[in-house]
């Protein structure tokens, strides 16, 4: 999955308790607009479980975002290429389910969430979306989602899964695609130069060439266009306040790292930036957006 800050711990994998830690501030800024329409979107009345295939998937997130606002029986298909994170699945969903007052087990390979009124089959798949993933036939499912993935992938990536979509015919939601866009607040005279390195740094193959970033949303939103799809989007901004300590102490360090890896020579500008933020962070005076994108495409 994608971060606002890629924290890689193998190819191709993120640091679960990142993703953990995010998933709130995900929860909150997802375009509920996007995602309806994606759910009305959906075949209902076929007699079997929609069926769902999230790219990147992580721990399930999108999953766990998505499920219970589409509603009825649902078959998911949870594609990775981290082993760390696929197997991780299983109990981030069953711990999901038990706080809700859900039963879950095991069902082969699968999991299986029975919420009372609908039952929800979740199975993970290894597959590396670098490489190999036009093996997946998108038209197999009713419905494709994504989620903090797509700044990641290059140019050429992003126009053959446009074309796959496109010849899929099946509605597309990727969620949390990040936009370059940061606003911390108060203003530092480093943050300038902080944000050139993060945008530098978005640049760098992620494993699929090089990276699009910032560029990804609209240009995806172009190449679906063109292709006669019609593509809505829509902010889904993080607006992390001085109530969440950990969450800005982890932005800040992060931001920090990137320049410094960026801008070896600006050092000093960074050490200073640093420690400004720190204070800020404990006397609850600092905050921040960062800037996210959804995008649905019928």
């Amino acid at each position: 999955m994608s971060q606002t800050t890629p924290k890689p711990i193998t190819p191709g994998g993120f640091d679960a308790s990142w993703l953990q830690q995010r998933e709130p501030f995900d929860l909150a800024a997802r375009s509920q607009a996007l995602a309806t329409a994606f759910a009305a979107a959906l075949p209902r009345g076929s007699g079997r479980p929609v069926r769902l295939v999230d790219l990147a998937a992580g721990t399930g997130a999108n999953f766990r975002a998505l499920a219970p606002l589409i509603g009825g029986d649902q078959d998911w298909l949870l594609i990775d290429h981290d082993p760390l994170l696929l197997a991780a699945q299983h109990a981030h969903i069953a711990a999901w389910a038990r706080q809700r007052g859900w039963h879950s087990e095991p069902q082969g390979q699968a999991l299986r969430v029975q919420t009372g009124s609908a039952c929800w089959r979740v199975q993970g798949q290894a597959l590396d979306l670098a490489a190999s993933w036009t093996a997946l036939d998108l038209a197999r499912f009713d419905g494709v989602t994504t989620t903090a993935f797509l700044d990641l992938v290059s140019a050429a990536w992003l126009e053959t899964f446009s074309q796959q979509v496109a010849q899929a015919r099946r509605p597309l939601l990727a969620t949390l695609t990040v936009d370059g866009q940061r606003l911390w607040l108060p203003a530092h005279p480093a943050d300038a130069a902080l944000q050139a390195a993060f945008l530098q740094h978005q640049g760098v193959d992620k494993g699929f060439g090089p990276a699009l970033g910032a560029a990804a949303l609209a240009h995806l939103a172009e190449l679906l266009s063109a292709q006669g799809l019609v593509v809505h989007t829509a902010r889904s901004d993080w607006r992390i306040s001085a109530t969440d300590p950990n969450m800005l102490t982890r932005m800040v360090s992060e931001a920090a790292a990137v320049a410094r890896d960026v801008a070896p020579g600006s050092a000093t500008h960074i050490a200073d930036w640093l420690a400004t933020r720190r204070v800020q962070i404990h006397s609850t005076g600092l905050q921040l957006t960062v800037g996210h994108g959804d995008l649905l495409a019928l």
